[in-house]
């Protein structure tokens, strides 16, 4: 064989080569689907025995006089909470198949147990702020807006950290009451009722990963 028929078998060999490679790191790097994370599932209902157990703490009412001995119990569901969120949001986006599947699902879930309302919105979690504040003698800081996305956006937005988003505002909002007022069995019974339907949520958006 001459050396130029060997230099080109070689070239093509190399090209081949070259192809597979390519091939193996796209098959590699390609997610179609949310990937399902063991540890966001676990936190999620590990926050969750968390926030139960903050409710049976208040659940009969408190004094605002007491609210420092549970301030850090607030603030560590809290930053837990935000945290799965971002845990959550942080995954690859999947394929337009899979979120029909998934939203179909959760859409059939959400029928048989429509969202309960927020109490208040956003006007009652800006209010809360800024009693607790005044409460604590403390300058209530600027306000910043919250990002949103419009309708026309293409970024998704997996339920389960949507859902994880309205426990913190939930949470949020009962400290700051707390703080501010202390609490009434009703008011814990309200926030409550609107946090366990989003941890029912997430644990579903999750589950449904796994399977």
């Amino acid at each position: 064989m001459s050396v130029s028929n060997q230099v080109r078998q070689y070239c093509r060999l190399g090209a081949v080569l070259e192809l597979v490679i390519v091939l193996v790191f796209s098959a590699c790097t390609i997610q179609l689907a949310p990937a399902y994370d063991p540890t966001l599932l676990d936190g999620i209902q590990g926050v969750n025995g968390d926030i139960m157990k903050l409710y049976a703490t208040t659940g009969m009412g408190v004094d605002k006089a007491t609210f420092a001995g549970r301030q850090d119990q607030y603030n560590r569901i809290i930053g837990t909470v935000d945290a799965l969120a971002l845990q959550s949001q942080s995954r690859p986006v999947p394929d337009s198949a899979t979120r029909d599947k998934v939203e179909g699902e959760l859409s059939q879930w959400i029928k048989g147990a429509p969202a309960p309302m927020f109490a208040g919105g956003d006007d009652a979690l800006s209010l809360a702020a800024s009693e607790c504040e005044s409460a604590r003698h403390v300058a209530r800081a600027p306000t910043v807006p919250a990002h949103t996305l419009t309708a026309d956006s293409k970024q998704y937005v997996p339920a389960s950290a949507s859902a994880l988003r309205q426990i913190s505002r939930a949470i949020t909002l009962l400290r700051d009451t707390d703080c501010a007022h202390g609490l009434n069995r009703l008011e814990v019974a309200a926030n409550r009722g609107y946090t366990q339907y989003f941890i029912s949520e997430a644990l579903f958006y999750e589950s449904f990963l796994k399977r």
